[in-house]
């Protein structure tokens, strides 16, 4: 009887609290991971507009009007896709700082890769039918929502704090 005592005793005692250094360390490799994702547009830009030079003039596909309509649909539904998983991941904080920081970073990092995917869309449709104009609206949409989801240390460190949601959406 007396273990479980101390088992509930070792679940109700405050876990020790974050330290600065911690916060730090974190929050920096989650800066650099972000960067390097970031970093990958103006690669598909270089990618995107090499092929379109070297592309033949062919006739397009006539399915690449409705794929050109999915992918724009898709994109769309992944800014609001993207923002209701992320305050998904961070609703629910965890009642200890270095629980926060965790699945911060986490949803930061998911919410960052999933902004890659307009680009994406746009790389396939500069593959299937070079179309530049479709490709730069896909690049600023994944641009926005990389600005969007980036992290940013004040609010970090308010759900860090107080594990509200509020300021890191």
């Amino acid at each position: 009887m007396e273990g479980t005592l101390n088992v509930a005793h070792e679940r109700t005692t405050p876990t020790p609290s974050l330290s600065p250094d911690s916060f730090n360390a974190a929050y920096k490799q989650t800066t650099t991971v972000a960067m390097a994702i970031v970093a990958a547009l103006p690669i598909y830009v270089v990618i995107a507009e090499i092929l379109m030079r070297n592309a033949t003039r062919t006739e397009l596909p006539e399915t690449l009007g409705t794929l050109r309509i999915v992918m724009f649909v898709v994109a769309g539904m992944v800014i609001f896709t993207t923002t209701l998983l992320k305050g998904i991941l961070l609703r629910s904080a965890p009642p200890d700082a270095p629980g926060r920081l965790a699945r911060l970073r986490t949803a930061t990092i998911v919410a960052l890769g999933l902004s890659e995917m307009p680009a994406i869309f746009g790389l396939i449709l500069v593959v299937l039918g070079s179309t530049r104009a479709d490709f730069y609206m896909l690049l600023a949409i994944s641009g926005y929502m990389m600005v969007r989801h980036f992290p940013r240390r004040g609010a970090w460190e308010e759900y860090v704090r107080r594990g509200s949601t509020l300021a890191v959406r």
